[in-house]
């Protein structure tokens, strides 16, 4: 397992150090906001600052969702294996499908955790260098945050057990992706009257918009991120079991 787990890692670390690489600079971008809010440009213009701090939101969460969304999501390690014949041939060899499907899993699952650890990292940084206290809300957020990327995952490498090309799973998943978009337009359109004040900060009132189902966004994360990751896990043991070659 040890073996499988580092062969994934060895075909996957080019991508997961580019995209480390980007949620370093988005992070970095954020700070360097927060810094001219405080000490430079921005902090001559007392409206700009008081627009951005009712967002500040975004400056929590932003780099933190680039970097799950980021890390999530990438099938090459299968489909790279796939079309070398690792895949074909594994399966003659003593290793047992729980065991090829599992090591799948448990790379993409460590590689997940290490972005959840550079996102804690990240808000501990930016709450302590800023006077802010850690909240277990901003914990809690970006722990939700995590559960969304397992789903996303593992759907994706649910997925990747049946589809024939990588082409083919970004295909399904954008196209379930782009039903989200489409449900937060029906859910703020009605509203968007509310944006007619000119005291109004876009950001902030979207913010708002989200704070009846806030407390319920948690749970439901959690529930979802076991659901994909155990049932995803023995259908996708299933899948490779009938797949064709």
């Amino acid at each position: 397992m040890k073996g499988l787990i580092y062969k994934n890692y060895l075909i996957t670390r080019k991508y997961y150090f580019m995209a480390f690489v980007f949620s370093f600079i988005t992070a970095l971008f954020m700070i360097l906001i927060r810094l001219s809010m405080i000490y430079g440009n921005i902090s001559h213009d007392a409206e700009a600052v008081s627009d951005l701090t009712k967002s500040m939101w975004i400056f929590r969460y932003m780099p933190c969702a680039v970097i799950i969304l980021g890390f999530a999501g990438y099938g090459e390690a299968f489909f790279t294996d796939l079309n070398a014949g690792w895949t074909r041939f594994s399966r003659t060899t003593s290793l047992s499908t729980h065991q090829i499907v599992g090591s799948y899993f448990l790379s993409e699952g460590i590689v997940l955790v290490f972005a959840y650890i550079m996102c804690l990292l990240y808000l501990t940084i930016f709450c302590l260098s800023f006077g802010d206290k850690i909240s277990l809300n901003y914990i809690a957020n970006i722990t939700s945050l995590f559960c969304f990327g397992a789903i996303i995952q593992y759907f994706n490498l649910t997925l990747a057990m049946f589809a024939k090309k990588i082409q083919t799973v970004q295909l399904i998943s954008v196209s379930i992706a782009l039903i989200f978009p489409w449900l937060l337009c029906a859910y703020i359109y009605p509203k968007m009257k509310e944006l007619e004040n000119p005291d109004t900060v876009l950001l902030e009132w979207m913010a708002q918009q989200f704070e009846p189902i806030k407390a319920y966004i948690f749970p439901v994360m959690l529930f979802l991120a076991l659901i994909f990751t155990v049932g995803g896990y023995f259908i996708s043991v299933k899948g490779l079991e009938r797949r064709t070659f």
